[in-house]
């Protein structure tokens, strides 16, 4: 699963330049992110079409993570093989899907010597940004208001995750971006979403 990610404030400060004064107040900090906190989010623009792979056009919004569910429990991940099938997620899969960038993730080994529950943070090994694939809905508060929450897709652990939990999220490469955001063929879109191979990701056991 993904139930954490990091977002120096760097970054941060980057990404709060290019979304409008409105959202800005929704951005109240930096570091380790968890559900239920509003996250830059990248969008497709309205009515676009890339002409070359090259290309970066998109929008960055401040999108609150988790679906609203009747649990009271947002809707943090979504399963990779049966996204196309669950009626939550079938249409944002086809029209609304997004990119959550991050410096890395988190996840929690159980130790085999007592019952505390070992983090782990797992980024590129330069550090570099990664594009977790999301997908973005709009939903009614408690006032009646239509607002945006965004899921993280999660699938099968690689080889260096499955040694800390069976699942990872689904890792958006550089020269994929465009076709996540854009891409109309869903047998096109499906096909990214995989394990990123073995050998790209650093893996290190945080001390706190």
């Amino acid at each position: 699963m993904c139930g954490r990610f990091y977002v120096p404030e760097k970054d941060i400060d980057d990404f709060a330049g290019l979304v409008n004064l409105i959202e800005k107040e929704l951005l109240k900090k930096a570091g380790e992110f968890c559900p239920g906190d509003y996250s830059p989010v990248i969008t497709p623009k309205p009515n676009y079409e890339p002409i070359h792979t090259s290309d970066d056009a998109h929008d960055v919004h401040l999108v609150k993570w988790g679906f609203p569910s009747g649990t009271g429990k947002p809707i943090i991940n979504a399963r990779s093989e049966t996204i196309h099938e669950k009626p939550l997620f079938k249409l944002p899969l086809a029209t609304k899907r997004c990119l959550v960038p991050a410096r890395g993730f988190f996840e929690w080994k159980d130790s085999e010597t007592d019952k505390k529950r070992i983090k782990h943070y797992i980024s590129y090994f330069d550090a570099s940004m990664m594009y977790l694939a999301g997908l973005y809905w709009f939903f009614k508060d408690k006032n009646g208001v239509n607002c945006p929450y965004f899921t993280i897709i999660t699938t099968e652990a690689n080889e260096e995750i499955s040694k800390i939990h069976h699942r990872m999220p689904v890792i958006i490469q550089e020269g994929d971006k465009l076709k996540w955001l854009y891409e109309k063929q869903s047998e096109k879109v499906r096909e990214l979403l995989k394990p990123m191979p073995s050998g790209l990701l650093l893996v290190e056991t945080c001390s706190k």
